[in-house]
Parts: structure tokens; sequence; C-alpha cells
């Protein structure tokens, strides 16, 4: 089995046309991370692409199992809470475009529904270069 055939998220429910590889998915999450202040297109895109990727593009396709949820969770989690307004949206998203999914999934998203109303919001504009 190849590095590419070996994702613990099965492989891509269209063989032909694979889309995002698991590399590409880590790569836009990393980049999240590193936005502070967010724009609602960021926060769109973010949510869309990775939801349709995971949701419909990845086997077994409508559907989040188990598999797919704890490799959400395991990448959107930060010390349980979930604080990037793109991870909440993505997260939020796989819970729509699902068939059926774990209900620990959807339990997961109200927590942080709850969390993100009590959260105050980022200041606009902070950099985290430095001498900036």
């Amino acid at each position: 089995m190849n590095k590419k055939n070996s994702s613990p998220l099965g492989c891509p429910a269209d063989p032909h046309n694979p889309g995002l590889s698991l590399d590409d998915a880590d790569a836009l999450l990393a980049i999240n991370t590193h936005v502070l202040s967010p724009s609602p297109e960021w926060v769109e895109f973010l949510g869309e692409t990775l939801s349709t990727w995971l949701v419909e593009h990845r086997s077994p396709a409508g559907v989040v199992d188990d598999a797919k949820a704890h490799w959400l969770i395991s990448r959107i989690d930060d010390a349980g809470e979930v604080t990037s307004p793109g991870s909440l949206a993505l997260l939020r998203r796989c819970c729509v475009k699902a068939r059926t999914g774990p209900a620990s999934l959807l339990a997961y998203l109200r927590q942080q529904e709850n969390r993100a109303k009590t959260r105050p919001a980022p200041v606009s504009g902070t950099c985290r270069m430095s001498g900036v």
C-alpha cells in the first residue's frame, strides 16, 4: 500500500477525481491557525472547501464516520476548544452536509458553539510578526 492510499480517512469517493489530498487539507488548516482575524470570505472558503472534501469526496461519501470525526476534531481542537472561526465553520458545515454521523460530533459542535458565544471577539488588525 503506498502513502497516497494509506489515509486513515479511506480512499477518495471518486478515484478519478480525488480533489484535495490529505496534505492539502492539513496545509489549509495549518494556514488557518495563523489567521488571527479571518475575513468572512476566508471563513466561508475554509468551511465549504474542507467540508466538501471530507464529507463528499472521502469514502464513505455523504457520511461522517468515526474516523472522519476523529480526524476533524484532532485537527481543530485546541485544549478542548475550537478557537478559530474558520474551524468552527468547518465543523458546522460537516455536520450540516453529512447524511449521518456520530452523535458525539453533533454534541461537540453544540458545545463549541456555546463556547464561541461567550468568547470575546478578536482584535482587528493584530499582527504576529515581530518588529511590526
